[in-house]
């Protein structure tokens, strides 16, 4: 299961007290390339209360690289979790170093998604935060396609406030147990001109639908064409009309260079390469993938699959409300896997998933990059 992102998606949330009229701040700043960032994080609530963080089992206390008040304390629970707390505060900031896997959702062909979280009020089960203020430093370069407000449980927020000025977005979400950002950025073209879009009613699709092509204008015969004016298509920024006076010629059709690339399926995927992080759904580029590796196993002579589906040994957090286990989450994730391998033409008889949830890992689950390695489907194939 892919790492929950730094701040909410580790199952960060205020605990310990009740909560009255607080407000919590987050900005994020990503670096140029989104491969790392910073998140800088404020809070105001009610005087002489002690206020905490949670942070999920091997989350790395050096992460955090700045707190105010100096008094605070910072503790690794029997769990393996990390606790930041404050006492007899009403306000503090932090910075915390967010790593890729941290934010990234997805990136393809120069569109990064991205998942932010504000926190989550954790002091009892219906606490909420007076005002939950996100804010995301989108870097020059970039522009934005889509953005949604979505709460601690990824669903639609009822009455996102946003405020945008030049790169910068902030949504304000108020009364709720806590806040989540989606957003769509894509590097831009030299002269290219994003209209950004506000998803209000339904979320993000994490997983881009692929668009099916137009079909080909029909040209007239050379000999009908006597001045044709040829527009450019629309697209975000208009290329000035072209007045031609030659007959339009047609073109060849390009001949497609085939998808296949190995001579044998692949035995083994890290889940990145497959599935969109913190969600349980398949990715473009994963479905590409398991398209290629049909073909290949069809070709092959192997007459039966085994998927082993696999997770690093954190416990779901974000997503425990659907998937109570890593072995669960694990089975999900594998019969996805399945059940496109099947609409790629596959029996489904012969294929068999096991969801081995944090069993058998390959690397440490020490380490970021050990999870990472962990998070893995296998093929047995005979």
């Amino acid at each position: 299961m892919q790492r929950k992102i730094a701040i909410g998606l580790l199952s960060i949330g205020l605990s310990w007290t009740h909560l009255c009229a607080d407000v919590s701040e987050m900005i994020f700043y990503p670096q140029a390339d989104f491969s790392e960032g910073i998140f800088h994080f404020n809070y105001q609530g009610s005087k002489n209360k002690n206020y905490g963080f949670m942070f999920d089992r091997g989350f790395d206390a050096n992460r955090i690289v700045y707190v105010r008040p100096e008094e605070h304390l910072i503790e690794k629970l029997n769990d393996g979790s990390i606790k930041l707390s404050f006492a007899n505060t009403d306000r503090y900031s932090y910075v915390q170093r967010a790593y890729r896997d941290d934010f990234l959702v997805s990136e393809e062909n120069g569109v990064y998604k991205i998942l932010l979280s504000g926190g989550d009020c954790k002091s009892s089960p219906n606490c909420v935060t007076a005002e939950n203020i996100l804010t995301v430093n989108i870097p020059k370069g970039y522009g934005v396609r889509k953005y949604q407000g979505l709460d601690q449980d990824l669903k639609p927020l009822k009455n996102p406030i946003w405020l945008n000025k030049g790169n910068v977005y902030t949504l304000t979400a108020r009364d709720v147990k806590g806040a989540c950002v989606m957003m769509e950025v894509e590097k831009l073209k030299m002269g290219q001109v994003i209209t950004p879009i506000a998803i209000t009613a339904n979320p993000i699709k994490i997983a881009t639908a692929i668009e099916t092509p137009k079909p080909p204008r029909l040209v007239p015969p050379p000999s009908e064409v006597k001045t044709v004016v040829a527009v450019a298509p629309v697209t975000k920024i208009m290329a000035p009309a072209i007045i031609s006076t030659s007959p339009i010629l047609k073109r060849e059709p390009k001949v497609e260079k085939p998808v296949i690339v190995a001579s044998e399926p692949a035995t083994y995927f890290r889940n990145f390469q497959l599935f969109d992080n913190r969600v349980v759904a398949l990715n473009e580029a994963g479905k590409t993938r398991l398209d290629e590796w049909a073909k290949l196993f069809k070709q092959s002579g192997k007459k039966t699959i085994i998927i082993n589906s696999y997770t690093d040994d954190i416990p779901p957090q974000r997503l425990k409300h659907l998937y109570a286990t890593n072995e669960i989450i694990a089975e999900a994730r594998g019969k996805l896997v399945s059940e496109y391998l099947s609409s790629q033409g596959i029996d489904a008889s012969v294929i068999t998933v096991n969801g081995m949830g944090d069993a058998d890992p390959v690397a440490s689950n020490a380490t970021e990059e050990g999870r990472s390695k962990n998070r893995r489907i296998e093929f047995v194939l005979n």
